[in-house]
């Protein structure tokens, strides 16, 4: 094994965060900042630069395409789990969505362990980092909208409205059926309200007419930096130091490009930022998780920390497709509709409530007996019942549709936002870095199964009341039965690709992995901040969030640093 060299930071994955996080901490000059990661430079990948090429470049070589564990719930099934592969992380393949959440989930981050953290306090950081192209005035014609005093025109990442918006009459007819189902317009779905509909603004540059990922934003402007080290490898584990009481992150062992096993120094700090289905890997082979998993990996059990890898929470994702017998409708229509469980469940609402609140402790049985033990049922029992709170008595948004037409397809894609299935990622051997067990648990909570069906039914609903003649390429009939909704359901469930909660930041006697200031639990000189850190799912799409928690991140590093 050799050693590379020393550094004062080592990030560990050029992902949406890791690709800020290097930029932040190498702006002092006095700093030197290792970058490991196994992607490519996609500079002048016209799939990648182009944003109508966004589902395309999910089918290339710069995704992963993890598949999850079979899934008995969906007859034993197999799911694609995408993840970005190459310098700007999912940033890359992702549809570019930036929607932020409801207050209400942000300020729940504080009653679970991590004081400081709410609504309030991550708008500073949306703001700061934000380049808001304020829309032209034919996009406000064609529907966009926003409200200036939550939106930052002097950052470095792109946000706009899409060059290609439909701008005929489809907007007008999606906004007054969704407003006749009682869904009426939101003006700006990024100030903490996500509720109604609208238009998702992107993360873009609608000027040039490019996506706006991670390395483009943050890394490729300030590639040049002579204290900033871009290494080629694949991360395999923390190298541990016996400075004190505690486990010491002294660097990474990494497999470099030519298949050698390396090791990269730091003086500070190591930095996981690999994402919600790769860093409980590189903590596993560390030998940070629970104790009885990593025996049986015969991995040594360097920190005994349970909830590694657990808490995962995924979001299901369906499709409804029509086609339009009147013929194709131009340009984009990234159309949201957030809608609340007293908007979607109606008159049934308040039973349901009661149920799901009278089961809880059954759910969190359930939970626990798939954690394998790894998870306690009191402090499962605690989360779901502020999931609850947040769900059904702050009354937060907890589904979303994406009304989408294209050419002569019509389309809901839809989700439940707030699942209360738990899902997990694991090394599946002690060699597997790249191949993870993952157990998203889709569907298996009977109220994620309704709230999913309900909200097909609600989709059917609008393309009914659009008054659009159209035959239904995929989906079940608006007058389908529930065992009918449930089947298609379950056939034809897929990934959100919003996972997080693998490390989730909150009291380690709630199964955390790391404290409020996103340092991992019985260790020094280690962070996690990615996708993982994030405790419980939120209304909203996971870029938006992860570059504000890397901005505070980098934020707080910086100032241990001085």
């Amino acid at each position: 094994m050799a050693t590379v060299a020393v550094y004062d930071y080592i990030v560990v994955g050029a992902g949406t965060c890791g690709s800020l996080l290097a930029n932040r901490l190498s702006s002092n000059p006095e700093l030197s900042v290792a970058l490991i990661d196994p992607g490519v430079d996609t500079r002048g990948n016209e799939a990648v630069e182009d944003p109508a090429q966004w589902i395309e470049v999910g089918q290339t070589s710069l995704n992963w395409d993890y598949q999850s564990e079979p899934q008995p719930q969906l007859g034993n099934r197999r799911l694609s789990m995408p993840a970005g592969k190459g310098i700007g992380g999912t940033s890359l393949i992702n549809g570019m969505t930036y929607v932020r959440g409801d207050k209400a989930q942000f300020d729940a981050w504080e009653s679970i362990g991590n004081p400081g953290w709410n609504w309030d306090s991550m708008l500073q950081y949306y703001i700061e980092l934000e380049h808001l192209f304020a829309p032209n005035q034919w996009q406000l014609d064609a529907g966009a909208s926003y409200d200036e005093h939550y939106h930052g025109f002097d950052g470095e990442l792109s946000v706009g409205f899409n060059p290609d918006l439909h701008n005929g009459t489809f907007y007008n007819l999606a906004r007054e059926t969704w407003a006749s189902l009682g869904h009426d317009h939101n003006d700006d779905v990024n100030r903490g309200v996500t509720d109604g509909f609208s238009i998702w603004p992107q993360t873009l540059d609608p000027v040039k007419n490019t996506r706006a990922d991670a390395a483009t934003a943050f890394l490729w402007p300030i590639a040049d930096r002579n204290n900033l080290f871009f290494v080629n490898g694949t991360a395999s584990r923390v190298a541990w130091g016996n400075e004190s009481c505690l486990p010491v992150a002294q660097g990474v062992d990494f497999i470099a490009a030519d298949g050698s096993l390396q090791t990269a120094l730091a003086r500070k700090e190591v930095i996981l930022a690999a994402g919600a289905l790769r860093t409980p890997l590189i903590l596993e082979k560390s030998g940070v998780g629970h104790a009885a998993r990593l025996q049986n990996l015969d991995i040594d059990v360097v920190v005994d920390l349970p909830g590694v890898g657990e808490n995962m929470i995924e979001q299901p994702n369906n499709v409804i497709v029509y086609n339009n017998a009147a013929g194709p409708i131009p340009g984009y229509t990234p159309y949201g509709t957030f809608i609340t469980a007293k908007e979607l469940f109606g008159a049934d609402e308040e039973k349901i409530a009661l149920q799901t609140k009278e089961s809880i402790p059954a759910y969190a049985e359930q939970i626990v007996k798939g954690s394998n033990g790894a998870l306690e049922i009191a402090a499962v029992q605690k989360l779901l019942e502020i999931q609850y709170n947040i769900m059904f008595e702050q009354n937060t948004t907890i589904a979303e549709v994406f009304t989408a037409a294209s050419g002569t397809s019509l389309a809901s894609a839809f989700w439940a936002l707030m699942p209360l299935s738990r899902g997990s990622v694991h090394l599946k051997t002690k060699e597997a870095i790249n191949d993870p067990q993952i157990d998203p648990h889709y569907l298996d909570n009977p109220l994620d199964v309704h709230t999913q069906v309900e909200i097909g039914r609600l989709c059917s609903k609008f393309w009914a009341g659009t008054g659009i003649d159209f035959t239904t390429i995929a989906g079940a009939q608006a007058n389908a039965t529930n065992e009918e909704w449930t089947t298609f359901i379950k056939d034809t469930v897929a990934a959100n690709s919003h996972s997080l909660g693998s490390t989730a930041m909150m009291s380690r006697d709630l199964g955390g992995v790391v404290d409020d200031q996103l340092r991992v639990y019985g260790t020094r000189g280690l962070r996690v901040v990615d996708a993982g850190v994030l405790p419980l799912q939120f209304s909203g799409h996971l870029t938006a969030t992860l570059y504000a928690v890397a901005q505070r991140a980098a934020e707080m590093i910086l100032k241990g640093s001085l």
